[in-house]
């Protein structure tokens, strides 16, 4: 949500707030969906979609306090002049928040009156806070104090479950029951609420995220995603001539927590090279040390350059050589690295552009499923191979091995064979279906 202020007026934004249930609930109806799957919140995309709405609102007006995921405070004063009227402000303030977070205004006179006005608005509108404020906030619920679950079970056990019972009371019964806070939140419930804007610095950032395309506790695997990273974040626009203070990584966990790290540089890096030095020497001495699928890198803190950039441009004439060898192959990016050794093969290699707008990460070596008839002890005896079914003269190598700490498990059973036609390919079994594959390699 977001919220700002102005003399004599504030407004919010938010998006639709999740319900609370009270400690030690139990839901004991019968599921209406008993195949239904429980997916854990993304909150690091929670996090870079609410900072580039953020972001926008900057731009829209110089005074804006982040409260926290989904709210956000702006001051309006002095800016209905520059937008033609309070009423286009609103509008500009709703455009730069992307729809689909739904957002919602509430114009009032501080930061609370905005925030249940803007809870009471629809998706896409705006409320203003009537001039009798206490009226307008008589009959909320409780549940819009910016207070702790706690504080809202002791004020429900006190037998005040709206706003106006809350103004009912002497302040001095409030104050004795719950001590300072109990005073101001009677100061709320009745819309005085003169808590000062909390302005967040204004500073560029920019954001790039890639999936990996497994999940991998490969530290080199993470490096090559941040490089990649950093290509395309240094290769926008709006980092050309200027210099990054700050880089920030964020990757998502299967059944935790996202990790995270945050680097600040010493000195302003104008070139990916550096930054990712630097990064490397972070990340080795502290690796995540559990699988993750995905990376999200964000650059901040960018400062205009004085002096045009004249280094040596080596890769960018790589990158020029490698978009021709794809308009004359058609194919895909040309160059690639290779990952350090993994027993799943098509784990051990990844493909990534040198030209940091061509593509993402791709796997390569990555099996097909085949067709094989075994014998009573379940090794290959024929495989399909087209239309026509080749025999298997001998088994020339086997050896198995099993990943159960990964998101997916691997666990594989893996045949080196010569076929009748002379042939030789790598065959394995699939531990968890059955199914049987062909590694390339």
């Amino acid at each position: 949500m977001l919220t700002g202020a102005g003399p004599g007026r504030r407004w919010s934004t938010i998006s639709r707030r999740p319900r609370r249930w009270p400690p030690g609930c139990r839901w004991n109806r019968p599921s209406r969906q008993a195949g239904a799957v429980a997916l854990d919140a993304d909150e690091p995309h929670y996090r870079r979609a609410f900072r580039q709405a953020l972001n926008a609102l900057q731009g829209v007006a110089d005074r804006v306090e982040d409260a926290g995921i989904g709210v956000a405070y702006v001051d309006l004063a002095g800016l209905e002049a520059m937008h033609g009227g309070e009423e286009r402000l609103v509008c500009n303030l709703l455009n730069a928040v992307p729809e689909y977070l739904q957002p919602r205004v509430g114009v009032g006179g501080g930061k609370f009156p905005a925030l249940v006005a803007a809870r009471a608005s629809e998706p896409l509108r705006a409320v203003r806070v009537p001039p009798d404020v206490a009226a307008f906030l008589s009959p909320r619920s409780i549940g819009h104090l910016p207070v702790s679950d706690a504080t809202l079970e002791a004020l429900r056990r006190f037998g005040l479950d709206t706003l106006g019972q809350v103004a009912a009371m002497e302040q001095a019964r409030m104050v004795d029951r719950f001590g300072p806070e109990g005073g101001w939140i009677w100061n709320l419930a009745h819309g005085h609420d003169d808590r000062p804007l909390i302005t967040i610095k204004h500073e560029e950032a920019v954001t790039e995220q890639t999936a990996l395309p497994f999940a991998a506790t490969s530290l080199e695997l993470l490096l090559l995603a941040a490089d990649t990273l950093l290509q395309r974040a240094y290769a926008r626009p709006i980092m050309r001539g200027r210099y990054a203070g700050r880089a920030a990584l964020e990757c998502p966990v299967f059944g935790a927590g996202p990790w995270q790290r945050a680097v600040n540089f010493q000195e302003g890096v104008g070139r990916w090279e550096r930054a990712s030095f630097i990064l490397r020497s972070r990340l080795e001495a502290e690796p995540p040390g559990i699988p993750v699928d995905g990376l999200a890198l964000t650059l901040s803190g960018s400062q205009l350059g004085l002096l045009p950039d004249a280094r040596d441009n080596r890769r960018e004439r790589l990158a020029e050589v490698e978009r021709r060898l794809q308009a004359r192959t058609g194919g895909g990016p040309a160059l690639y690295r290779v990952a350090p050794w993994h027993p799943a093969l098509e784990m051990r290699a990844v493909q990534t552009p040198l030209d940091a707008l061509s593509g993402g990460i791709r796997p390569l070596l990555a099996p097909e499923s085949v067709t094989v008839e075994e014998d009573e002890n379940g090794r290959p005896q024929t495989v399909r191979q087209g239309e026509e079914w080749q025999r298997v003269v001998r088994v020339e190598d086997s050896w198995c091995f099993g990943l159960w700490w990964l998101p997916e498990p691997v666990t594989r059973v893996y045949y080196r064979v010569e076929r009748g036609d002379g042939g030789r390919v790598t065959l394995f079994r699939d531990r968890r279906d059955g199914g049987w594959f062909r590694q390339w390699r």
